[in-house]
């Protein structure tokens, strides 16, 4: 009887060893499972923050060059300005030409 009890108890250590064993890979399992999310929350996060600094960057050479376009716009107008001014001095030029050589005759 002594035998049968001791096999008895024998198989029952073994269950209960596969039965740790199982339920310690199944936690292990799950740990790394978890650290799997959060290095995938982690790396969302990057990624978002990459994405608002991109988009900030842009905006600042967007501003940038509307101001250069802004600034090509006025002198253009400048110039503008002068080219007429230029027209007209050339016009009163050519009258005063004009005259000096009506009064020369």
């Amino acid at each position: 009887m002594w035998k049968n009890n001791q096999f008895e108890n024998h198989e029952t250590s073994n269950k209960n060893n596969s039965l740790d064993r199982g339920a310690q890979i199944s936690l292990w399992g799950s740990a790394i499972s978890t650290f799997g999310d959060a290095l995938q929350t982690i790396g969302s996060v990057i990624s978002i923050e990459e994405g608002r600094i991109s988009d900030a960057q842009q905006q600042q050479e967007l501003e940038k060059l509307q101001s250069q376009i802004d600034e090509l716009k006025k002198e253009e107008s400048q110039n503008n300005a002068m080219n007429s001014n230029v027209e007209m001095l050339g016009t009163l030029l050519e009258r005063l030409v004009e005259r000096l050589e009506n009064d020369k005759s």
